[in-house]
């Protein structure tokens, strides 16, 4: 699939999001969107699934965090 078929300038595939940093207010990475949790009747993203923790995806903990709480950065290439 063609980079075009994921991503617009305001719309994004959820394979594009997941396995996004995700950076604190200091800059420093905390971990990464595991995914992305969606409402079936609205169909907008409800909240994004933190992973952090752990080594290589074993004892990672899991956090939601709520979809409008999180900011693209570009200079970061994730989201704060």
């Amino acid at each position: 699939m063609a980079m075009e078929d994921r991503e617009t300038f305001s719309l994004i595939g959820s394979d594009k999001v997941e396995g996004t940093n995700v950076y604190g207010a200091d800059g420093e990475k905390v971990g990464y969107i595991e995914r992305v949790m969606i409402h079936k009747v609205s169909g907008k993203v409800s909240y994004a699934v933190l992973s952090f923790g752990g080594l290589l995806g074993i004892g990672d903990d899991h956090y939601p965090l709520p979809w409008q709480a999180l900011k693209y950065d570009t200079n970061l290439g994730g989201y704060v």
